[in-house]
């Protein structure tokens, strides 16, 4: 099931294999591609995955999260962003590619002063971010429609909007951090405003033909943000409003500074219950929220986190629990896993422990397997 193609939009994807999104920071200061992250996306190209997603890219200057992180907020890098898609379409067999664009809210580690959709202190940041206007609203909309654009120019096959772990997209569609009483807060139809109409604008410029991919959230973990249930309901407007994929994950990055006895229960987010995914009860920590959604759309729907062995991918696939898998940890440490599980070479699990040493690369030298000896 695994090695079969299935469409996503009209683009044909060689295999169930997805590259889920990390950062990788390893652009320069100014958002620019360096020869390092496009060696990155060709090491991915060639390891067998059939569509790979970019770390996020940041739509505006206000979102950037990080240092080191690409940027697509100007027609000026539109070059560099080319190198990237160029080098996977030319070091691989079909491989497609999908530029995830993304505005970082209250989330920024870069940035002293934030914005999101309410001043909801963020407890892991420690900073109150200022509530948007509307024209500051309105500002990033076309900013996120923009970044589209740039992207389809640069010859990506898609872009995926990141709209989950409490990013700007995730906090609009979150009752936990927008608060707002006018057209964009209140109801899940007004907070759903924001998406959709960035949807719309993006559309305007480059088509309906142009894959757009969502990631979202199927739980906050936290007391009164998302609910499955509510997310359901938002993920089947995502599906009849033109999505090509919806990506489910959980969690925002503030849940990580909760204690199991603040929250009640050890939500799966937190990074300490990551370390070690073993059964496949433990395994694959998305997928309840996955199985609900995916009856509610008619359009793709990708899993990620925890898929630690080819025996659940193929579980996964053939009980119709979601359409594609998405690696991302163990790409990290083996970026030729697929080549390796579509050739029936070595174990079918993976060989990543899920350590998170590999987040200590960020500041250092990029992303990278810190585990991984050299000599390997």
């Amino acid at each position: 099931m695994y090695s079969k193609p299935k469409k996503i939009g009209n683009l044909e994807i060689k295999n169930r294999f997805v590259r889920s999104a990390t950062f990788e920071g390893m652009a320069t200061e100014e958002g620019n591609v360096t020869e390092k992250l496009i060696n990155l996306y060709k090491e991915l190209a060639e390891g067998g995955v059939g569509l790979i997603i970019t770390g996020y890219s940041y739509v505006q200057k206000s979102g950037k999260a990080f240092d080191n992180q690409t940027g697509v907020d100007d027609d000026d890098l539109i070059p560099g962003l080319s190198k990237i898609a160029n080098i996977v379409h030319e070091n691989s067999q079909d491989c497609k590619i999908a530029l995830q664009i993304a505005h970082s809210g209250r989330q920024s580690r870069h940035l002293e002063n934030t914005l999101a959709p309410s001043a909801v202190l963020d407890k892991l940041t420690r900073k109150v971010p200022k509530e948007m206007t509307i024209e500051e609203i309105r500002e990033t909309i076309e900013a996120f429609a923009q970044a589209v654009r740039r992207g389809k120019e640069a010859g990506f096959d898609a872009v995926q909007f990141h709209g989950a772990h409490g990013y700007l997209i995730s906090e609009f569609l979150s009752p936990y951090t927008n608060n707002r009483i006018d057209e964009y807060g209140g109801s899940t139809e007004k907070r759903i405003k924001f998406v959709e109409e960035i949807y719309k604008s993006s559309v305007e410029l480059v088509g309906k033909d142009f894959p757009i991919l969502i990631k979202m959230n199927g739980v906050d973990f936290l007391e009164n943000g998302l609910t499955l249930e509510e997310s359901k309901q938002i993920a089947e407007r995502f599906s009849k409003m033109g999505f090509a994929a919806i990506e489910v994950s959980g969690g925002m990055w503030e849940v990580c500074k909760r204690s199991k006895k603040e929250l009640g229960w050890k939500p799966t987010f937190l990074p300490e219950s990551r370390m070690f995914v073993g059964t496949k009860n433990e395994a694959a920590y998305n997928l309840p929220f996955a199985k609900e959604i995916k009856k509610v759309i008619d359009i793709p729907l990708i899993v990620v986190g925890g898929i630690n062995s080819l025996d659940l991918v193929e579980q996964i696939l053939t009980e119709g629990s979601a359409d594609f898998v998405s690696l991302c940890r163990p790409l990290i440490r083996e970026p030729d896993l697929p080549n390796r599980w579509l050739k029936g070479i070595g174990e079918s699990k993976v060989d990543c422990i899920y350590c998170n040493s590999c987040l200590s690369s960020l500041v250092t030298t990029g992303l990278r397997c810190v585990k991984k000896e050299p000599s390997e």
